[in-house]
């Protein structure tokens, strides 16, 4: 069956495409083929008991070499599937071979998160938000009855005009913005279209132009997957992640292939890959530097911020001294930063303060944890995004000094700052743990709990 085969055009199709439904196409070109479960089956390298969890949801597809397996396999535009016409980098993370017919096969990238946030049950609040790559979107805002506005992108149908550099960087540098104004709505929205627009007139550069194209959509690329890890949805954030890497590989530019690497181990800690997430960090970092064995003055801030990430990646795992080793590295490299701030994200040495209480929490020295956000003045931060992550950070760091009573103030706080951040499953888990402590429940507990959906 071809790509271009009607059944694609199809409603049906196309709503499954809209919502992650992976397993309807595969269903659907498994019947135009004509084929039984038993006979597909071997096709694609599961047994038909396997094949048939994936097509119901109940085993779902997001590891993006698997996706790729699955469309080669079926016939499936790979377009449907969130993907590029062509790959361009492996997965993050090498997936377990399928195995032969009457063994279980397993697909990576499925791993429940420690939250217990279910795949399925993210998949349909995130309805629209399918996948980022090179397109605009497909239906638009009203896409279908109860459903959000997303980030569903297709490929263009051509025609599309190429933008000036200055102009894409201005509007790199304003969906920032709504990223750190913990804007998520409205960033899920815009990014589409930013996208697209740096794809297209990359593909129309030449020489020097398209390698600061390739920058620009790498970083546009690390965003969306900064955004799909705040809407909780891990799998698009590995999806996109992968798809930064690539890009920024392509363009060469040290500080983009860092910020790539960075997102991209986000990614893998999310999906229980802490080991890989802290050696791709730290080899990065140390790819930074030049022969005096230290980073370049304009790459110092860069270097910080994946140290940070390598800390709090390997305090999560339970590696104590790993992780301390690494935050001291970043306090090292902070006392050597000119300003306030450099790179994305910032990096500063309050910034560093604020991972040691996230750091030092993870690893159970809740009492160091706030002996840290006390050097912290939350009205000198930068931004909402990280207002909001120091007070998250302290209110975990007060639940397990046993104060729940600082810890909902710290909340409460966070609230003030950043509303949208507390609709994450993780916040929505904190205050759900802090309505079944035993005692007193704060007056306003409950009704903050509705507000933020932790009250079911």
């Amino acid at each position: 069956m071809e790509t271009t085969h009607p059944i694609w055009r199809t409603p049906a199709v196309r709503r499954a495409a809209a919502v992650g439904d992976f397993g309807t196409l595969i269903r659907v070109s498994r019947t135009v083929h004509n084929l039984t479960l038993k006979q597909a089956a071997p096709l694609c390298g599961y047994s038909a008991s396997t094949l048939s969890r994936i097509e119901t949801g109940r085993q779902p597809l997001t590891d993006v070499t698997l996706l790729r397996h699955f469309a080669e396999v079926f016939d499936i535009p790979l377009q449907l599937f969130g993907l590029v016409p062509a790959p361009t980098e492996s997965s993050l993370v090498p997936v377990a071979p399928a195995r032969s017919q009457g063994r279980t096969a397993t697909v990576s990238g499925t791993t429940a998160r420690e939250d217990g946030d279910d795949p399925v049950r993210r998949r349909q609040a995130l309805a629209g938000l399918a996948a980022i790559t090179s397109g605009v979107l497909l239906e638009g805002p009203g896409q279908a009855a109860g459903t959000r506005p997303g980030l569903l992108v297709m490929p263009l149908a051509g025609g599309t005009a190429t933008v000036p550099v200055p102009v894409l960087r201005s509007a790199l540098a304003a969906a920032r913005s709504l990223f750190e104004g913990c804007r998520y709505s409205d960033l899920a929205s815009a990014l589409p279209e930013l996208i697209t627009a740096v794809q297209v007139s990359r593909d129309a550069a030449t020489d020097h132009h398209h390698e600061v194209l390739s920058a620009l959509l790498a970083d546009a690329y690390s965003l969306a997957s900064n955004l799909c890890t705040r809407l909780n949805d891990d799998a698009l954030a590995w999806v996109t992640a992968d798809r930064a890497r690539s890009t920024a590989q392509a363009s060469g530019n040290a500080a983009s292939i860092a910020e790539a690497a960075r997102v991209a181990a986000i990614a893998m800690r999310r999906h229980g890959h802490h080991d890989t997430a802290v050696r791709l960090l730290t080899t990065t970092a140390l790819s930074l530097n030049d022969h005096t064995d230290s980073p370049k003055q304009g790459l110092l801030g860069t270097y910080g911020s994946l140290l940070c990430t390598a800390s709090y990646t390997a305090a999560q795992h339970g590696n104590r001294s790993q992780a301390l080793e690494l935050i001291g590295e970043a306090e090292e490299t902070a006392r050597y930063i000119k300003g306030s701030a450099t790179s994305h994200p910032a990096f500063s040495a309050t910034n560093v303060t604020i991972y040691q209480i996230g750091v030092r929490t993870a690893l159970g020295d809740a009492g160091t944890a706030l002996g840290h956000a006390r050097r912290i003045e939350i009205r000198s931060l930068p931004t909402p995004e990280r207002q909001a992550r120091f007070c998250l950070d302290t209110a975990r760091a007060w639940l397990r000094f046993g104060d729940p009573r600082k810890c909902f103030q710290a909340l409460q706080a966070a609230e003030h700052f950043a509303p949208e951040e507390l609709r994450r499953p993780s916040v929505q888990a904190l205050v759900a743990r802090l309505l079944h402590i035993p005692g007193r429940t704060p007056a306003d507990l409950r009704a903050f709990a509705a507000r933020i959906d932790a009250d079911h």
